[in-house]
């Protein structure tokens, strides 16, 4: 009975002692106020900040910002947008005229240059790092990514945490080996894979191991190898890298990494293992990317961007990068502050405003949307209003642990299918056709920011 009555609120503060009576639960009070997160934080300490408990278990959880709470959402999604498809079809008449026959979704074009990269589709696997959840799937993520044609990044720390070529945890594959599987499975010439480089990283010298690794010269004469700067992600925009890591691997990293605790001095089964965010200023970034394309002329240049308040400049900043990938506050990830997934950075909906914006200014780079995109509408939705393509991570460590490297090709071979269908009901016949006149929005704000219909006006 009390795990009906009580709200998820209501049964935290009684298993936090808050709350020990169902007579006395204030259940409207728990509703209302955080009880249960301040008698956390008041039972745990720094372990608090964190969005793990029981359920959550660090390392296997996929977390990300709360986009609801009860009564409204928090933020506007892409969910207020829809599509509305035409009744007179003057392009269906054409590809009739072309085709000889009536025109179906299996006709839509989806393939797209994204980045420098060849793709069956416009989405790519986000950058996801060394955190075993994302980093245990690796290799099969990356054969299923590299079969589907579709572009693929590696994120920062693997090699560092992992080993780049020779695995430093029997259960966890190397950098090289999430590498070389995606490599060694392209199709055809399309996709491509994107590398992440983190402060510690650099002090390995990742990229330049990379550039001149004998088993992947080949793969950077044809095109397929790109260098990404993380600027910062969704979930935590200005703040660094977050993972625990047991005791045997503190004591390897703790000369490289901040850990609050020295493994030496104090025994315990898992510590906090933090990397440096990086500093930015307009200069830095734009001597980076100069750097990069001088350096590595054979790797595209990609840059991963959190949701910031300058986002508009930076984008133009990073004009010069083969592609921005401009990630929402909605944007999962191994270990975010839950401060930080409640409050930090612009929503996922006002980036691709951003990117609305800088396509008007004429920025060149292609530019990828990020942020609690799953399906064929979020993707559709997205290149209409300017995007290049999208990028997702939650749902390609779903399918994965769903069904493999099959999985990430069927749930992939599914979004084309969306995408196919919506498109060809909009009358076009190909992606790169979508345009703002296909969205509108159930919101009077969105509308006017977009300068797309509003649907009950």
């Amino acid at each position: 009975m009390l795990e009906r009555v009580f709200s998820f609120a209501s049964r935290a503060a009684v298993r936090y002692g808050v709350i020990r009576d169902a007579a006395r639960a204030g259940l409207d009070f728990a509703k209302k106020y955080p009880v249960a997160e301040i008698a956390k934080k008041a039972k745990l300490g720094k372990e608090a900040v964190y969005p793990f408990d029981e359920l959550d278990v660090y390392g296997k959880a996929l977390l990300g910002a709360e986009v609801y709470e009860p009564g409204y959402p928090r933020f506007l999604t892409l969910d207020r947008l829809v599509l509305l498809p035409p009744a007179f079809t003057p392009r269906r008449l054409e590809k009739m005229s072309e085709l000889l026959r009536e025109p179906l979704y299996i006709d839509v074009d989806t393939e797209a240059v994204v980045g420098g990269f060849k793709l069956r589709l416009p989405v790519t696997v986000g950058s996801m790092g060394s955190t075993d959840v994302a980093n245990r799937v690796g290799v099969e993520l990356s054969v299923g990514a590299a079969r589907a044609g579709i572009a693929m990044g590696i994120g920062e720390n693997v090699a560092t945490m992992r080993g780049y070529d020779r695995r430093r945890d029997p259960t966890q594959p190397s950098f090289k080996e999430r590498l070389m599987a995606y490599l060694e499975n392209v199709e055809d010439g399309y996709g491509g894979v994107v590398i992440q480089q983190s402060i510690e990283d650099a002090f390995d010298e990742l990229w330049n191991h990379v550039y001149s690794d004998v088993d992947v010269e080949p793969y950077l004469e044809e095109g397929l190898i790109g260098f990404e700067i993380k600027v910062g992600q969704g979930a935590k925009p200005g703040l660094g890298g977050e993972v625990k890591v047991p005791r045997e691997l503190a004591l390897r990293l703790k000369d490289k990494y901040y850990l609050p605790e020295d493994p030496e001095k104090v025994v315990k089964d898992m510590y906090e293992r933090h990397s440096a965010p990086g500093t930015f200023t307009e200069s830095i970034l734009a001597s980076m990317i100069r750097l990069l394309k001088n350096n590595y002329p054979k790797a595209r240049v990609w840059i991963k961007s959190g949701p910031y308040r300058d986002l508009d400049r930076l984008i133009d900043v990073a004009s010069g990068a083969d592609a921005v990938i401009v990630d929402g506050k909605e944007g999962g990830t191994g270990m975010s502050p839950i401060v930080a997934l409640k409050d930090l950075g612009l929503p996922t909906l006002a980036c691709l405003k951003r990117i609305m914006e800088a396509k008007r200014r004429g920025v060149g780079a292609s530019l990828i949307l990020s942020g609690r995109l799953y399906n064929g509408g979020h993707v559709v939705k997205a290149l209409a209003l300017g995007a290049d393509a999208v990028s997702m991570g939650r749902p390609f460590i779903v399918a994965v642990q769903a069904a493999g490297a099959e999985g990430v090709e069927r749930f992939v071979e599914a979004l084309k299918v969306e995408v196919q269908m919506l498109t060809s009901a909009l009358d076009k016949y190909s992606v790169s056709e979508l345009s703002p006149e296909d969205v509108a929005a159930l919101d009077r704000e969105i509308a006017e920011s977009f300068g797309i219909r509003y649907v009950y006006g």
